[in-house]
């Protein structure tokens, strides 16, 4: 395994933490605030993290440029679900930001996909 595929397991466990968020947010469930705001820092976290590994690899270590990609998608990922939740939507939960925030999301994950598990 190599370290983008501990980067993909961590992105990929944030996503399902979204899913889950998004369903129980549409079934109009009330949930703590801190849930959303705890889902944006560890994606923060992970972003911060991905980038640092980034710059750990070198060319000559065979570094795909699908990884800087993935990061520029997490990275719009993240500033989406900030302006969304945070300024647009603030009050009332919007399906559709959900789905466009989880869009980019998904992005990531298949740029990233190759990278992690290359094909033998």
């Amino acid at each position: 395994m190599t370290v983008y595929s501990f980067v993909f397991i961590y992105f990929s466990c944030i996503s399902a933490a979204g899913v889950a968020l998004a369903i129980l947010r549409s079934a109009k469930l009330r949930l703590p605030g801190w849930l959303g705001t705890a889902h944006g820092m560890v994606g923060l976290a992970g972003v911060g993290i991905f980038f640092v590994l980034n710059l750990l690899q070198s060319e000559s270590d065979g570094l795909d440029g699908r990884v800087w990609w993935s990061l520029v998608a997490f990275t719009v990922g993240l500033f989406g679900g900030l302006i969304f939740f945070r300024v647009l939507f603030r009050r009332k939960f919007s399906v559709l930001a959900a789905i466009a925030h989880g869009a980019v999301a998904v992005l990531g994950l298949a740029l990233l996909f190759p990278v992690a598990f290359p094909a033998s």
